[in-house]
């Protein structure tokens, strides 16, 4: 992907799919990748998370993301975890939440003192490690540095 635009994520989309094998190893379940679904009557209230099982009620994102986060990062943690809470809401069935990081520093912050971390134990959300190889870090670790570069 040489002609990758720098602030490109594809690196991200790229780890995002081996985690989402192995959390179908740990957890020994399949599950939809993506999957559209609604949360109100209209075509435009929808969540497509990055993993989900109807069947166990399992919903979960994955963060493909090493080293201290941008605020817009947790913003997006917290509104990932809005649309879980309004999906056990829609479909008044109660789902196993789970946040997948690939970073042991990220887990510790989810896991510590912030009204985000605070949210996640309240409302019963896993967060769950998954360690990727030193390859696949070193490529997000570099392609972090270049959309920093690239959106100063």
């Amino acid at each position: 992907m040489e002609n990758a635009h720098k602030s490109s994520s594809h690196v991200q989309v790229q780890v995002e799919e081996v985690i989402f094998h192995k959390v179908e190893e740990l957890l020994n379940l399949k599950f939809e990748k993506n999957k559209k679904i609604y949360l109100a009557d209209n075509a435009f209230t929808y969540m497509q998370p990055d993993f989900y099982s109807v069947e166990n009620c399992v919903v979960g994102e994955i963060f493909a993301h090493i080293g201290k986060p941008k605020k817009a990062q947790d913003n997006k943690i917290a509104n990932d975890i809005l649309k879980m809470l309004l999906l056990e809401k829609k479909t008044g069935k109660q789902h196993r939440k789970i946040i997948v990081v690939c970073d042991l520093a990220e887990k510790k912050k989810l896991e510590g003192q912030s009204v985000l971390a605070e949210s996640i134990r309240q409302f019963g959300i896993e967060v769950m490690y998954v360690k990727v190889c030193e390859d696949l870090q070193k490529q997000i670790l570099e392609a972090q540095e270049l959309q920093r570069m690239t959106n100063v």
